[in-house]
């Protein structure tokens, strides 16, 4: 990441707006949650925490004092310090946001809630037209700085964005932060090591596979840390940097329709008295801290209320063995009521036998409203087995799952299909797409049509396309879309959800073989999934194909109209695991091998796999599918099936 830290002791004014805040919190008695604008600042206090908002640089939180740190925790603006700092991941950092002046009210100055409101517009190719706001919430006596980041689209052309939000804070210094996240791993962590006694200047990097919606940093000496929560639902990636002392998310693409608005909450927790994180919820911040004892193990639970508290608390331990079976127990715990002080008990785990271990935890609890609020969480426990990894395997000794999202997708009140007089085709290009000959038989059997393309290519953050449309208008534009070995990672979530109803409306989806296509692709959206004729496979699923491999015409359809195969025209490797489904029609096979299969939507979708993948080398006197004058013919005439002209 290039923001960076500059080296040495923080500078005069830094320490003169500490003493400035601090000072602010001694002179002014506690009359509830106040918000109070001079120039460009906004101030918002309680009688635990005092912030400012700078609106002359993006709206950032520039100082914040939570009374039990007794100093501000934001390093200087000069070297990016600050909390809720706007980007979109498109864009590379700094991005047009994090220096921009933005407008700003008060929306309520308490008594029980203070509200800020701070806004602007963008500007670049995919937020031109979006507002981004933030409304900033206080509450009376409370240690939460809660956040609703609403971003807003004012034009009548959708737009395809992902959010993403920086947070630059540290506990007394640069050196000593750890960072703490949940993935399958268990608990990964980066900064100070397991251990505790080295410091990794330059150890930064992504989370792909968080398993709930929070990241954290806390120094384990001082006490001190920031529990940041976000919703799961919406969330793409977790990075964190340790040389830059920044606490990063990014969110899954959105695509919002023109006068739509996608929303998101954020709260930032800070919390005194726990030694690191291995939990954070609305409901719960939780770590434990493991220490061999005699026949077992000694776990002191540290426990704190998340943003709604819990009563009548129970917390139930269990150790189980991972290289061999055995469990532990370990008696319940009870606390009457989870306040914001980090409240702590101990339990003797009995039984406990070789290394590693997993430490599984439930909470049991009442919520405000009555209800009963469950939370379980975990992590792994080496011992002198040490890292969550088996060295012959490289597989993790335990694993967590991650939980299915539950995605909302913004979209237009009506998804419909109709045909162009001239034929439109989007062209979705990855390697080895010009094998299959699609855009031929596109200008054979339509010479009007037109075609678009997006490109594979690669971003700062991933994968991406070089053009896929924002909006569904522009989807449903199109009268054919062809996946040319094409992974599922450019087209994010949104991008497989519009696909998804883009068939279900009635259009039309041509995929071909490869090493990034089917099994390999790695869709995850279920209705997209399940429209396809065929079963995906799995990873690593297209094999050499065993036996005869010569083309041959299976189904007397239009799609093989006409279309009449030599005796050596051949196909070498094939999706092997991609079984055609019940409905599906398989128009063509090499020997046993499906090829061409065709399926259908409720809604009059048409749907083509072609199961080749363009790998191997004819011999002598053979002809590879690519090169077959046939195969020309088949893939016209299937297009033109697909077209429905």
């Amino acid at each position: 990441m290039p923001c960076t830290v500059r080296n040495g002791h923080v500078r005069l004014a830094h320490v003169l707006g500490v003493l400035l805040a601090l000072a602010a919190l001694v002179r002014v008695p506690a009359h509830g949650a106040t918000a109070t604008v001079a120039g460009e600042k906004i101030t918002m206090r309680n009688d635990v925490v005092t912030l400012t908002i700078d609106l002359k640089t993006g709206a950032r939180v520039d100082t914040f004092v939570y009374t039990p740190f007794g100093e501000n925790i934001i390093y200087p603006v000069e070297s990016s310090g600050g909390l809720l700092m706007d980007h979109v991941w498109e864009q590379t950092w700094p991005g047009e946001f994090l220096y921009r002046k933005y407008d700003g009210e008060v929306v309520k100055n308490g008594p029980d809630e203070a509200v800020v409101k701070v806004w602007t517009m963008g500007t670049k190719e995919t937020t031109s037209g979006i507002r981004l706001e933030r409304v900033i919430r206080l509450k009376d006596g409370e240690r939460a700085l809660r956040c609703t980041v609403s971003l807003t689209n004012t034009t009548e052309d959708g737009k395809v964005t992902g959010y993403w939000s920086q947070n630059n804070f540290w506990f007394g210094g640069k050196e000593g932060i750890t960072w703490a996240r949940p993935a399958v791993r268990g608990i990964d962590h980066c900064g100070l090591d397991a251990q505790g006694d080295q410091w990794l200047s330059n150890a930064w990097y992504y989370i792909d596979d968080a398993t709930a919606g929070w990241n954290s940093a806390f120094h384990r000496g001082r006490q001190q840390g920031m529990m940041c929560l976000m919703d799961y639902n919406d969330l793409w990636r977790l990075y964190d940097n340790c040389q830059a002392i920044t606490t990063e998310w990014m969110y899954d693409k959105v695509a919002i329709p023109g006068g739509k608005t996608w929303t998101t909450e954020i709260a930032l927790l800070p919390v005194a008295g726990m030694t690191g994180f291995q939990h954070g919820s609305p409901h719960l911040v939780a770590n434990f801290a493991v220490t061999p004892a005699p026949g077992g193990l000694t776990i002191e639970h540290q426990l704190s209320k998340g943003l709604v508290g819990l009563k009548d608390v129970t917390i139930t331990t269990r150790v189980e063995g991972l290289k061999t079976v055995w469990a532990a127990t370990a008696p319940e715990a009870k606390l009457a009521e989870l306040t914001e002080a980090v409240q702590k008990v101990t339990v003797n785990a009995t039984g406990v036998e070789a290394m590693p271990a997993g430490i599984f935890i439930t909470v049991t609890g009442t919520a405000p409203d009555g209800t009963t609020v469950t939370e379980r969480y975990g992590d792994y426990y080496g011992g002198a087995e040490g890292k969550n990894n088996d060295p012959f395997t490289m597989r993790p000794y335990l694993a967590f799952a991650r939980p299915a999202k539950q995605k909302v997708y913004l979209k237009p009140d009506v998804i419909h299909y109709v045909p162009n007089r001239e034929p439109k085709v989007l062209f979705l290009r990855g390697m080895w797409h010009e094998f299959f000959r699609v855009e031929e038989a596109v200008k054979a059997a339509f010479p009007a049509a037109t075609v678009t393309d997006g490109w594979l290519d690669s971003s700062p953050v991933g994968l991406a396309l070089s053009y896929f449309p924002g909006d569904y208008p522009s989807l449903l534009s199109y009268d054919l879309i062809v996946l040319g070995n094409l992974p599922a990672a450019p087209l994010d979530l949104v991008g497989q959800e519009m696909l998804k109803d883009y068939v279900h409306a009635g259009g039309n989806l041509l995929l071909l073989g490869g090493d990034h296509a089917f099994g390999q692709a790695g869709f995850r959206n279920e209705g997209l999934i399940a429209a396809l004729p065929v079963e995906l496979g799995g990873a690593y699923n297209w094999r050499k194909i065993a036996g005869a491999k010569t083309l041959a015409v299976s189904a007397d359809v239009p799609a093989t109209d006409g279309v009449v195969f030599g005796a050596k025209d051949v196909v070498f490797y094939a999706h092997d695991k991609c079984t055609p489904k019940a409905a599906a029609t398989v128009a063509v096979k090499a020997g046993a091998q499906p090829i061409l299969v065709l399926g259908a939507t409720h809604n009059g979708g048409r749907i083509a796999c072609v199961l080749a993948t363009p790998f191997g080398e004819a011999a002598p006197g053979e002809t590879a599918f690519w090169d077959a004058p046939a195969w020309r013919t088949l893939m016209q005439r299937t297009v033109g099936w697909l077209v429905k002209h």
